[in-house]
């Protein structure tokens, strides 16, 4: 027993010595959290006129903070080892210094005890404030990709790293039982959990309502995580369901990467449950096998401009004239059985929908000029998903396009989708309105279909929108009553905003359009797809 506490003395020692050549501030805490011993320029995190010994670590963290360390003591106990993790400490001037810590447990003859090294240096990748989203102190989604592409891409296959996708079950309930800002609270706690198991801290995102994402190097940290949710609140049980995928890059670029997680995470968003990985590293190939397949057949498919352009009519119902007709995709074999719909939500689940958006104004805008040339005028109209509106990395070559267009930019109108959410509003509304002066004309897609529809229509100076079809399929339901779609007519109307019924299949459909007060239709009752456009002439 003896040479066991001798051995651990010694290894003490060590790591102390270790500590104060790599550290500028070194804690030591006994099991309740009190600080036994503070060196190094500790006086920075010491208040005036007071000692550090005797006090509680709780005392000196960053109340923003407190829950990442107490998220640390959790997961300290079965890593052994934590660090570097990003986290903050009060100040002796009562300001908040971010500081790199390293915790280390090592069990004593009073029991076990926590080292606590702390550094100034940043950590190896930084990321910025709008990286970051304030509520849950995690990365953003995209940003979250971004590093974990770039991580993968640079780790040997040797190393070992892997990625957990987590699905959080007892939020919802939280915030139904003891209201939003109690459910606020605990998924900050959740996501503390997270940066807390996390490569530097950091690679840890939230990618949908209740899933999140976090890059990590030991293989048991997700199962370990699943475990620890269920204790994280002692007023709401949460239950989680995770899969972990070995996540080394090897020799895959980092665009390919890149592309692949974000099929994979959009894969377990739509159905957690039935992400089941037999084998982990095998099924995490094959599903970035096809994938890349698929996304190296549709960028040949998007550089050559090799896919095809049919025409559906939009008439006025009140002249039986046609006002535009909408652009429709279609593919070649290349693309495989799927359905056009499919294409393009397999698009916007890899993130290559912006680069096939371009490449549809584009061919839209050729069109427009042959015809034109031809003596056959035409007003077509292309979807533009949100996400292509919101990217920082597309925006400029889609406005490049649009504005050096302006000559027929009266001919062309720009459907915005609601298949992919817009997040920064002021930015796309800026965006909208230097079109709009460039002479575009917009369009809200699927209106009535979620609940941003309506804050699209808030936040956007929009022309026309385009009411979902399950409201005109709905009108051959017995008892039918038009209530949400005369109060879509009448807000729209309100606007002065002009009204789009679409999936319009029978004459009866089309007339009650019209009487409700609906001024266009789109749907086979006036023409199907066809490679030709109709017009007026």
């Amino acid at each position: 027993m003896s040479g066991l506490l001798e051995e651990t003395r010694k290894e003490r020692e060590r790591f102390v010595a270790f500590a104060f050549a790599a550290a500028e501030i070194f804690l030591e805490l006994d099991n309740t959290g009190k600080i036994l011993f503070a060196g190094g320029a500790s006086d920075r995190i010491t208040p005036q006129g007071k000692s550090l010994i005797g006090e509680s670590i709780d005392s000196i963290v960053d109340k923003d903070d407190i829950d990442i360390y107490h998220a640390l003591v959790t997961h300290l106990s079965h890593k052994g080892r934590i660090g570097p993790l990003p986290l903050r400490f009060n100040t002796n001037d009562n300001r908040s210094i971010a500081l790199r810590a390293f915790a280390l447990n090592m069990p004593q003859q009073e029991g076990t005890h926590t080292f606590l090294a702390l550094r100034s240096a940043p950590l190896g990748t930084s990321v910025s404030d709008s990286a970051v989203d304030e509520e849950t102190g995690l990365l953003t989604q995209d940003a979250f990709m971004e590093m974990a592409s770039s991580t993968m891409a640079s780790t040997p296959t040797s190393s070992n790293l892997y990625m957990t996708t987590v699905a959080v079950d007892g939020l919802e309930e939280a915030k139904e039982k003891f209201g939003p800002r109690y459910m606020r609270q605990l998924l900050k706690r959740v996501a503390a959990h997270m940066k807390t198991l996390s490569v530097d801290g950091q690679s840890a995102s939230q990618i949908g309502e209740k899933e999140f994402a976090f890059l990590h190097k030991n293989k048991a940290d997700g199962e370990h995580l699943t475990n620890s949710l269920k204790s994280v609140d002692e007023n709401v049980t949460l239950t989680a369901s995770s899969a972990t995928i070995s996540a080394e890059g090897g020799d895959v670029s980092e665009d390919q990467i890149l592309r692949t997680l974000s099929y994979i995470l959009n894969q377990f968003c739509k159905d957690p449950k039935n992400v089941t990985f037999e084998s982990l590293t095998n099924a995490y190939e094959d599903m970035a096998g096809a994938a890349q397949k698929r996304v190296t057949n549709m960028r040949s498919m998007i550089e050559s401009g090799n896919f095809n352009i049919a025409f559906q009519p939009v008439l006025d119902l009140k002249t039986g004239d046609i006002h535009h007709n909408e652009v429709l995709s279609r593919f070649n074999n290349n693309m495989g059985d799927s359905t056009p719909l499919e294409v393009i939500r397999f698009a916007e689940d890899v993130g290559i929908i912006e680069e096939f958006d371009i490449a549809l104004c584009h061919k839209a805008i050729d069109y427009i000029r042959k015809m034109k040339k031809l003596g056959t005028p035409v007003t077509l109209a292309v979807n533009l998903s949100g996400r292509t509106l919101d990217s920082g990395r597309f925006v400029d070559p889609l406005m490049k396009t649009l504005l050096s267009a302006k000559d027929i930019a009266h001919s062309l109108l720009l459907e915005l989708t609601e298949t992919t959410g817009v997040e920064n509003f002021e930015k796309v509304e800026a965006i909208l309105n230097d079109l709009k002066a460039a002479n575009y004309r917009v369009c809200l897609d699927d209106f009535g279909a979620g609940a941003a529809g309506y804050q699209y229509l808030r936040a956007f100076n929009v022309d026309f929108v385009k009411i979902d079809g399950a409201y005109v399929q709905d009108m051959n339901a017995p008892g039918y009553r038009p209530t949400f779609l005369l109060s879509i007519v009448k807000l729209c109307n309100d606007l002065g905003v002009k009204t789009i019924g679409e999936h319009v299949e029978n004459k009866f459909q089309a007339e009650f359009l019209k009487t409700l007060g609906v001024d266009f239709g789109q749907g086979y009752h006036f023409g199907k797809p066809d490679f030709t456009p109709r017009t007026n002439l």
